[in-house]
Parts: C-alpha cells; structure tokens; sequence
C-alpha cells in the first residue's frame, strides 16, 4: 500500500512540475510575443519620424526670391551695400531651367554677364562674378588669397562683386545649401563690409565637414544679422537650387568659376591686376 501510495505521490509531483514549466513556457512566449510587438511598433514610429522629417526637409522646386539677389541667383555688393530687389521676377520654378551642356564651353554663356570691354566703354565699375561654394575648398583659397583684394577693390568703387553661391557639393547635412540660404540673409540685412566679413569667416570653417545652424545664426549675429527665422524656415532654399541649376545650365562645371569684366579670369593674373587691365581696355583672356 504504501509504494503505491508513493508511486500517486510522486505522479502528482510530476504533473506540478510539468504544470509549472508549461505555465512558465506559456509567460515565455507571451513575453517574447509581447517583446516582438513593441519592437514591430518601435520600428514603425521610427520610420514614421524619419519620413516626416525628410518630408518637411523636402525643398519646394517654386519659392521667392530673396531682395538680396536678383534673377540669378547673385548677390551684387558695391560700394553702396548689397543691390536689393533688382531682380526681374518674385519666384524661380527650378523645373524650367534647362539641362546643361555634356561638355562645358570654355566660356560660361551665362546671363547678368557684361560685354568683354565694358568697363573701359562705360567707365562704370569692373564687374566681377564668382560662383562659389561654401563647401568648396578652392573656393576658401581663392577667399583667402584674394578675399581682401576683392573688398578694396569694391570699397574704392573699382569694381561690384556679385557671387552665386551653389550648392555643387552638398553633403548629408545640406551644409552648402544651409550657408548659401544664410548668405541671402545677411546680406539682406547688412552692408558689403560686413557680407563680405560673414563670408570670409564661413570658409574658415571649411573643410570641417560643415558647421550646424546654430553656429551660421552666430556668425551671422557677429556681423550684424539676425537669421534665426531664415534658417528655421530655409526660405532660400529653392532660390540655392534654382542657382545651381542656372549654373549647370550655363556651363560652370566647378567651382570657383570668376568672369571678370565679361571674361574668364587667368588666375596666373593677381586679381586687381586684371581689374586694371579691364578698366583700362586691356586684354584680360585667359592664356
């Protein structure tokens, strides 16, 4: 009697133990269902951010154009300040401006650019027009080597500068076209002495893989602008593109690209140099 009784015994001890492991599996899976399902929902918000985020980053292919610059794209300082509102229309569509070239002429046949010889014709100042790239490690040189020059020359009524500021070499932050949408802005609010200042600072930071939004708003803010908004915002941004593609339409491969008095300048030529030249009627072609 007593060893069936401990065979019943034991029995029942093996069906606790197995009810015990059956109900601990059972929690395991609905822990590991459960666990599965916060990460299935963990996933789908992320990626519900991520989209909304690009989607908001998306720059529209229509948008104003800034007073700071005109139809393309430039912003033209003179001795008197930034030119504002000269340009012939409100707003770009990117989407009209044409292809460019498969093979980039000698010269870029672009608009907004004078006749070789005009200011020896006109005795009006010497146009120089640089397409340039905040990004741009050329560009920082040419900033650099010549960036004083630039200013003396436009400070003494010698000449206006106009840059067209691209985004050729945009990275995953957008650096080039977040500067170039700054760039509208300051000059917007300020005079050529101090554009020209937030300019040569912002190439100093080139080559450091860009810099964030807060640091353009207080460079910015060191030279007298206040572009919170415009970088919140980045108005500019379809005007940055449309530049850019005017550029490639018009046959400027890279950046820096200068025309001076309507041609190439041949940078073996110091800069002023050429601009003399230029007012005196001088050849100034390149070779």
């Amino acid at each position: 009697m007593a060893d069936k009784n401990d065979k019943s015994d034991f029995r029942a001890q093996a069906r606790q133990i197995a009810d015990r492991h059956a109900k601990s599996d059972a929690r395991q899976r609905k822990l590991l269902i459960g666990a599965i399902a916060l990460l299935v929902v963990a996933v789908l918000v992320i990626g519900l951010l991520v989209f909304f985020q690009v989607r908001s980053q998306k720059v529209a292919d229509t948008g104003p154009v800034p007073a700071s610059s005109n139809q393309y794209g430039g912003i033209v300082l003179t001795k008197d300040g930034a030119e504002k509102d000269t340009s012939d229309v409100d707003e770009v569509d990117v989407t009209t401006v044409p292809e460019g070239p498969e093979t980039p002429p000698e010269e870029p046949d672009a608009e907004g650019i004078v006749e070789p010889g005009t200011a020896a014709d006109s005795d009006e100042p010497v146009q120089i027009v640089i397409w340039q790239d905040f990004d741009c490690v050329h560009c920082a040189e040419l900033e650099e080597t010549s960036g004083e020059d630039i200013a003396k020359l436009v400070e003494s009524g010698d000449a206006t500068v106009e840059y067209r500021t691209v985004n050729f070499l945009d990275n995953a932050t957008n650096y080039s076209s977040r500067a170039a949408n700054a760039y509208y802005a300051v000059a917007d609010q300020v005079g050529t002495e101090d554009a020209l200042a937030f300019q040569k600072e912002m190439f100093e930071h080139q080559g450091t893989g860009g810099i964030d939004d807060k640091e353009i708003i207080d460079i910015a803010a060191k030279h007298g602008a206040d572009i919170e908004e415009d970088m919140k915002s980045g108005e500019w941004r379809t005007m940055v593109n449309y530049t850019t593609a005017v550029a490639k339409a018009n046959g400027v491969s890279g950046t820096p690209t200068v025309m001076i008095d309507g041609k190439v300048w041949d940078q073996s030529k110091g800069l002023s140099e050429t601009v003399e030249a230029a007012k005196k009627g001088e050849d100034t072609s390149e070779g």
